[in-house]
């Protein structure tokens, strides 16, 4: 009796239990070249065009691709030495599988497509998340610097991919390769020691009331992260605001000073007295008027986060801490943290307070 009630009751607990999403079943597409040439090579590719005229190549070793005049010429290169020309037109996406595919010289896992947009060439690295994780930790974090630090890493470079899934899907890519969205350099970043990190972090990603978390990272933060409000316009959340940090301090970072031409700095911000303001984090929110973010970019400064400032007759010191838009996660921070002997899910929670890190269930 009792055991033709178990299977059921079972069947039942099974339905309500929270299934991790099978990460192999989703793919990330990284725009890794923009341009009007290209070569593409690899171990006999399949290419696929559609379009006007489709067409499909097998045993193709390399594609060369040009665009003239919004009119796209490619060289196709067979295993038996052939050699094929056609022209294309800018409605037509191409897309390409195989073996070791290289872009203009790198290496990537995946596939790639291409696609022409504004009379530009767009190269699109499609490859599973996991695969993709592999390049962009080390990319952005030392592979050499503690596990649990790249571990902390992998969590929230995956957390930010998914989100970018979520709100790219209708668009040709989903994130870029540079530090717009995470820098991405294909196969060969990739080292053992991060590639351990993302495996044994797999599927784990920071939530906030059972949502995927808006997650942010930079280099150094100076000893006080930023609240994200200050930065961007973005929803004031409890674990975007700035936390003191002591564990920054090794980082080359920690200090710097800026040596600006008195013309540049009187151009941008007048002559004479200057006005000053600071926010509650401590960087500056304007100096007579101009916005902080503009005066960083403007003079190439590593951060906002400037204690002093010197005007001499012919030039302007500046002195300042920490190096990136200091929100989220501090990197030297998570070095530290980890090097006092805290886990990477104690690590993510100092600079998020409030989040937690769990299997991703769907978005």
């Amino acid at each position: 009796m009792y055991s033709r009630l178990l299977f059921p009751i079972l069947l039942a607990l099974l339905l309500f239990i929270p299934i991790p999403i099978a990460f192999s079943q989703i793919f990330v597409r990284v725009l890794i070249y923009s341009g009007d040439n290209f070569i593409i090579n690899g171990k006999p590719l399949i290419t696929n065009i559609k379009g006007d005229n489709p067409y499909i190549f097998k045993d193709v070793v390399s594609i060369k691709g040009k665009m003239e005049s919004n009119i796209v010429t490619l060289i196709f290169d067979f295993l038996d030495m052939k050699e094929r020309v056609i022209s294309i037109v800018p409605n037509t996406v191409i897309d390409i599988s195989g073996e070791d595919i290289s872009v203009n010289g790198s290496s990537y896992r995946g596939g790639m497509r291409i696609l022409f947009r504004n009379e530009k060439i767009l190269v699109v690295n499609i490859l599973p998340l996991e695969d993709y994780l592999y390049s962009v930790v080390p990319s952005e974090m030392p592979y050499y610097w503690p596990g649990e630090a790249l571990k902390a890493q992998a969590v929230l470079a995956r957390t930010y991919t998914l989100k970018a899934l979520s709100r790219n899907n209708k668009k040709d890519y989903d994130l870029t390769n540079s530090a717009d969205s995470q820098v991405y350099k294909g196969r060969i970043e990739e080292h053992q020691s991060t590639n351990d990190a993302v495996d044994s972090t797999k599927g784990e990603v920071v939530l906030y009331n059972n949502s995927l978390a808006e997650v942010f990272y930079h280099s150094t933060c100076g000893g006080h992260t930023e609240d994200a409000a200050n930065i961007w316009n973005i929803e004031e959340l409890p674990y975007l605001k700035g936390v003191v940090c002591r564990y920054c301090k090794d980082s080359q970072w920690e200090s710097w000073q800026r040596v600006i031409k008195r013309e540049e700095w009187d151009n941008l911000i007048g002559g004479g007295n200057i006005s000053v303001k600071y926010n509650s984090t401590g960087r500056i929110m304007d100096i007579n008027g101009i916005n902080g973010t503009k005066i960083r970019s403007t003079f190439n400064l590593p951060s906002t986060f400037i204690v002093g400032i010197e005007i001499r007759e012919d030039r302007v010191i500046i002195n300042g801490k920490g190096n990136g838009h200091g929100v989220g996660l501090c990197q030297w921070g998570a070095r530290g943290m980890a090097e006092a002997g805290f886990n990477y899910k104690e690590i993510i929670s100092y600079y998020f307070p409030g989040v937690n890190v769990d299997a991703y269930r769907g978005f």
